[in-house]
């Protein structure tokens, strides 16, 4: 395999762009974060995206913008709904050590703040979202590192044990 980026995948709040900034400065790689290139090119926050098209039209965009990432040496921070399209993760995974940072429902919660929206049908809870996401992130993950009650430093320390592990 060819692991020339990292990309995280994971829930929200669960870590990946927290983990992502440092990991790639340790590591002398850029860092790219998906929903932030979102926002850029429709000059929107997400959740007004999935407000007013629908979360159908975000995930459209979304897979656009991660079907024209084409970079080598960089950490790329994905949305937590990227698993939902096998097009965008099957593009990440083709130069790309998917990491799954897997944080506990409990913990997550915990770390919500605000009342932050998240990519998903109106009717769904966030313990609906957790259980219908936690298999697709499985799938996809070359590993999987546990994240509760880790501190950021130990968490990078073992991605980046991991990752030294696959590529020599």
């Amino acid at each position: 395999m060819n692991f020339q980026n990292i990309v995280l995948i994971g829930m929200p709040s669960s870590g990946k762009s927290t983990i992502g900034k440092p990991l790639s400065k340790e590591l002398n790689m850029q860092f790219i974060d998906t929903d932030a290139l979102i926002f850029e090119r429709e000059k929107r926050a997400l959740r007004d995206i999935v407000n007013e098209d629908g979360l159908e039209r975000f995930l459209q965009i979304q897979e656009e913008i991660i079907l024209k990432i084409e970079v080598e040496n960089h950490v790329i921070s994905t949305g937590g709904s990227t698993v939902y399209n096998t097009c965008a993760m099957e593009h990440l995974r083709k130069n790309g050590l998917i990491v799954f940072l897997d944080v506990k429902l409990d913990e997550i919660n915990n770390r919500i703040v605000g009342g932050r929206r998240f990519a998903r049908n109106s009717n769904q809870t966030f313990e609906d979202l957790y259980k219908e996401r936690l298999p697709l992130y499985q799938k996809y993950a070359n590993i999987t590192i546990d994240c509760s009650n880790k501190s950021v430093n130990l968490i990078k320390r073992e991605i980046i044990e991991q990752y030294k592990k696959l590529i020599h």
